[in-house]
């Protein structure tokens, strides 16, 4: 693989140092805490709504699906917290393979996530069809750089979405039931059973319970 093309960047807004300091540290009723965050993933829903409405058209998704799972992951570390922690596990996973295998003190770096909506390099890789053990550290820096790319993540994470449906073989048009599952499945990954995640859908069950929001947010 060579440098990833993943199309021009659509200039939207981005969660900074700020926005983390008005949740954590700013008090509610001077406008920060959560209502902050909320505002912001609100504004990135309306920002992004067509290129959400297209994306879950092209990958025959309900679109509040999608805006449900744009609006749990957006707003959580800043890009340069992710790239920060690029760096560090590719260079605490430089080898030799001894040294990987029993001292390293981080994760493998494809665990590290990118983009508004917080994916896995690994996820994103798998997604796209590529296997991640083939990637050089350059190829994972090219790959992050797309995720942080707003229209490239909306849609990859259609594209994901659409996977996992598949995956667990739930029937169109999607149920509410299903909604739960495929939100689940999105959280939880594709290693647990579908019976395992049928034990914990807090993910999904917070988009169905919400689903009017989304919808109000993409008129």
């Amino acid at each position: 693989m060579s440098a990833m093309r993943c199309g021009p960047s659509n200039n939207a807004p981005r969660w900074g140092l700020f926005d983390i300091l008005a949740w954590k540290v700013i008090p509610t009723q001077i406008g920060g805490g959560r209502p902050h965050i909320q505002k912001f993933k609100d504004a990135w829903i309306r920002y992004h709504k067509q290129r959400i409405k297209s994306s879950a058209l092209a990958h025959r998704l309900p679109p509040e699906l999608l805006a449900g799972v744009c609006w749990i992951e957006v707003g959580g570390d800043p890009h340069f917290i992710d790239r920060a922690a690029l760096e560090f596990r590719s260079f605490d996973w430089s080898g030799p393979s001894f040294v990987d295998a029993h001292l390293t003190i981080s994760n493998h770096p494809t665990k590290t996530s990118f983009g508004s909506v917080s994916m896995q390099l690994r996820t994103a890789s798998q997604t796209l069809g590529i296997d991640v053990r083939e990637l050089s550290t350059e190829q994972l820096r090219s790959l992050s750089r797309c995720l942080e790319n707003d229209v490239f993540n909306i849609e990859i994470a259609a594209r994901h979405l659409r996977q996992l449906i598949n995956h667990d073989k739930l029937a169109a048009p999607i149920s509410m039931e299903a909604i739960r599952i495929v939100g689940a499945r999105y959280n939880r990954g594709i290693g647990l059973s579908l019976a395992q995640i049928k034990k914990d859908t807090s993910y999904g069950n917070f988009i169905v319970e919400h689903w009017p929001r989304f919808a109000q947010l993409l008129r």
